[in-house]
């Protein structure tokens, strides 16, 4: 058998079922994108310490949803709401408790379940020292090491060789900043290599004048602000979801056109988060009008589940500093605006 795949190091991995007909599928995912800022740190780990969480399309079960699974553990849990989800992530995932008045079905006696993954290997992470397992084989510490594993180094020939390319979807989300400049930094680069470039910013006020606007009109980038503030300036919600949704109007007619190589949908994940949109039907959508070879850039905080599982490529970033909570220092010119 050749390309064989390889498995990512994991911790444990949440399993939420969207797909059965026991409960909303908009409840699991409604779950599971609630479970990252519950992790924390955890979830931002480096692997194999990292928790994962993941929405599938049925678990078989159809009675007493949502239904959640931990794995390894193999323990399943029914009727998930908010605040068993809480515990689960708590005192299951981070602490290796299972909640047991919510457990319904175990693959593994009580008390045997297989071994946390980093302790079963004798990993090291920076959430304890782990008990080398004997005989266990070197791990490689984690961080930037100075040359290619021989994995890597065959990923990447093999990646030469297939020579495949592809219009990609791509998400910055995440509490910190760096979102939109990261987004920003792609079309810079992009409008070096003469690509048709556009986007729409879904909250920035439509008579805007920011320093990217004056940069997009000086190097022909059609980024155009559609809103009227964001949502604690607004004196009027209502007139600012109107003008999102229409931002979504005037954004699928520019994607389908077939007119740009690249395009931005600037802090559009809160038109999801809010309601105002359906992540589902916004997913749907870009997957049969998206060009496959366009590049499409999607920023904003609470990304939706389902469009973390349909992008290709997915940064979160997470705030470590930041000179306004930590040192009263406002935004200034050239840096946030």
């Amino acid at each position: 058998m050749t390309n064989t795949p390889t498995m990512r190091p994991y911790g444990r991995h949440l399993l939420i079922c969207t797909g059965g007909t026991c409960a909303e599928s908009e409840c699991g995912a409604a779950l599971a994108a609630r479970v990252p800022a519950l992790l924390g740190e955890r979830h931002r780990l480096r692997n194999p310490e990292r928790v994962k969480c993941s929405i599938v399309d049925c678990l078989g079960v159809c009675d007493g949803g949502p239904i959640a699974v931990v794995y390894p553990d193999g323990v399943w849990y029914h009727h998930v709401d908010d605040a068993l989800l809480e515990r689960i992530v708590s005192e299951h995932l981070l602490e290796g408790r299972p909640v047991e008045e919510a457990v319904f079905h175990r693959l593994y006696p009580s008390g045997q379940e297989p071994a946390y993954a980093p302790v079963l290997r004798g990993d090291a992470g920076s959430f304890g020292q782990a008990v080398p397992a004997p005989d266990a084989p070197a791990v490689q510490a984690s961080g930037t090491q100075l040359a290619s594993t021989p994995e890597q180094r065959a990923r990447r020939a093999e990646a030469r060789q297939r020579h495949l390319k592809k219009g990609l979807v791509i998400v910055n989300t995440g509490n910190g900043k760096g979102k939109t400049t990261a987004a920003l930094g792609i079309l810079m680069r992009a409008s070096g290599r003469k690509l048709r470039l556009g986007g729409i910013q879904f909250f920035k006020h439509e008579n805007a004048n920011f320093g990217e606007l004056r940069t997009a009109k000086e190097l022909g980038i059609d980024l155009v602000p559609m809103g009227d503030g964001f949502t604690w300036t607004s004196r009027d919600l209502d007139t600012t979801q109107a003008k999102a949704l229409h931002g979504w109007e005037v954004a699928q007619q520019r994607i389908a056109s077939g007119d740009y190589d690249i395009f931005l949908l600037d802090e559009f994940t809160y038109t999801t988060h809010f309601g105002w949109l359906d992540a589902g039907a916004v997913v749907a959508w870009l997957s049969a009008h998206k060009p496959p070879m366009l590049h499409l850039i999607i920023t904003g905080r609470d990304a939706p589940a389902e469009l973390i599982a349909y992008a290709d490529l997915v940064t979160e970033m997470r705030e470590v500093k930041h000179p306004l909570k930590d040192q009263g220092i406002r935004a200034q010119p050239g840096v946030e605006f």
